[in-house]
């Protein structure tokens, strides 16, 4: 099903530098990644995540890269013990945490783990970020008071601020409450571009600056 990996840059808006890369799987045509990635059992997205892991520490050195991972898999001490053994470089290592929606239905004791787990990663020099942060989502977020070193705007949200600038502009600044750094994906052309950096996010991401 799954091809090998993409890699997609993160860039600082102002100065358009390369700040890091996203880890990508490619697959073959006719697979759904997003419908593959939701039905996989939980010890087989394990094993994809350090599979990435290790192709990334394997690549250029120096480089940062981000990583997918989702919520149940911070909670698992074994996770956790694998990943400070495997990582050599905690500062070259970010952890997006991808189902957010499952995220804030956690119970009273699974939201306490997950934020334990997320201040451990942090205090090892591993940032960990909320990834595709929509409007709907962002009061659950709020309340949540989960820390995150940073989040990254779905596109679909930033795509709607091509036809409402203002509302656009004003969302982003709602979700520094959430975390100091705060990342656009979606960007796609020069107007894009643009709208991007007339908003309060630090950086960028999207297919304006191709693949690698």
């Amino acid at each position: 099903m799954l091809t090998g990996y993409k890699f997609e840059s993160i860039r600082a808006l102002r100065s358009e530098n390369v700040i890091a890369w996203e880890v990508l799987s490619t697959a073959k045509p006719h697979v759904n990644l997003e419908d593959y990635f939701s039905s996989m059992p939980s010890t087989q997205r394990k094993e994809h995540f350090f599979a990435q892991l290790r192709h990334t520490l394997s690549c250029e050195e120096g480089d940062k890269y981000y990583l997918n991972a989702t919520s149940d898999l911070l909670q698992e001490p074994d996770f956790l013990d694998r990943l400070k053994e495997e990582t050599s470089c905690p500062e070259r290592l970010a952890i997006e945490v991808t189902d957010l929606h499952t995220m804030v239905q956690l119970d009273d004791m699974q939201s306490r783990s997950l934020r334990t787990s997320i201040a451990m990663l942090h205090q090892w020099g591993i940032e960990v970020w909320a990834d595709d942060v929509c409007e709907d989502i962002l009061p659950e977020l709020l309340a949540s008071q989960i820390r995150f070193c940073g989040v990254k705007i779905d596109k679909h949200t930033f795509w709607s601020g091509r036809t409402e600038q203002a509302k656009f502009l004003h969302l982003t600044r709602q979700y520094k409450r959430v975390a100091s750094k705060v990342l656009i994906e979606g960007i796609e052309t020069a107007g894009d571009f643009a709208l991007a950096r007339a908003s309060v996010a630090d950086y960028g991401q999207g297919y304006l600056w191709g693949m690698k």
